[in-house]
């Protein structure tokens, strides 16, 4: 196996990962919690105890899943670069790592010390719920949210001229640049209004960024498997001395 092909299919595990991560984190966790043990609309974290229940983890649970595949699909992608696209995918892995950091850190504290908190509710605890938890869509924990997603937005951004070579590619680019502005713009509109995320635009919004990234990594994933394909058939031409142009196929 070549270097190339390895990327590709790395890059294809960490696309595939990330998507997992997306569904199983997006609103079809939600909906299961919502079904389930709903919590309601922020009002104390006394309330937020009363009605706090093990099964409100999952999307943070399932939201790991994502966080991983997306540091693998960018080092894979900077692997894949050329020299010129090499500064910028070495910045894109940057800010991956930023939001990787960023979004595990919140969603340990979400699966691990919130829920403690919870279980174990005393008044004085009141503040540290109130800044930590998810359900409060001023917490602190949602400005990390979204600064973290806000730097994925620019590593995917940073990363989008890695895919240029067919029109399939192109798609995933326009979807990897497309993320970077929506991302950015939902940290900035977080920055101007605390809490517009549980509002009815930042419900319509976090819909749409599901469907976006669910795109992104779909496409990703063929894409990279298709790379993975060709960089394989030239790697068997070149070692049987078939000239790769007669196969019909496009070079990686």
């Amino acid at each position: 196996m070549t270097r190339g092909e390895s990327a590709c299919r790395t890059g294809a595990f960490g696309a595939a990962l990330a998507l997992i991560g997306i569904i199983l984190s997006g609103p079809p966790a939600f909906a299961l919690v919502e079904v389930t043990h709903p919590q309601p609309a922020w009002r104390n974290a006394e309330l937020f105890a009363e009605n706090y229940h093990f099964i409100q983890m999952v999307p943070y649970l399932a939201g790991l899943l994502l966080v991983a595949g997306f540091v693998v699909l960018i080092a894979s992608l900077h692997q894949l670069a050329g020299p010129q696209l090499k500064p910028a995918t070495a910045c894109a892995s940057i800010f991956v790592a930023v939001f990787a950091a960023l979004i595990a850190l919140n969603y340990v504290v979400q699966t691990s010390f919130v829920p403690d908190l919870a279980r174990n509710y005393r008044d004085a605890a009141a503040p540290l719920v109130a800044a930590l938890s998810m359900s409060n869509p001023k917490s602190l924990a949602w400005g990390i949210e979204m600064w973290g997603y806000a730097f994925l937005g620019v590593a995917t951004w940073l990363a989008a001229p890695i895919f240029r070579r067919t029109p399939l590619e192109r798609a995933v680019a326009f979807t990897f640049v497309a993320n970077g502005v929506l991302s950015i713009a939902g940290a900035a509109c977080t920055v101007a209004r605390p809490g517009w995320v549980m509002t009815a635009p930042g419900v319509a919004a976090f819909g749409v960024w599901n469907l976006l990234a669910a795109a992104m990594t779909a496409l990703a994933f063929v894409a990279l498997r298709r790379r993975a394909h060709n960089a394989l058939v030239e790697n068997e031409s070149a070692q049987s001395g078939t000239p790769f142009a007669r196969i019909g196929m496009e070079s990686p």
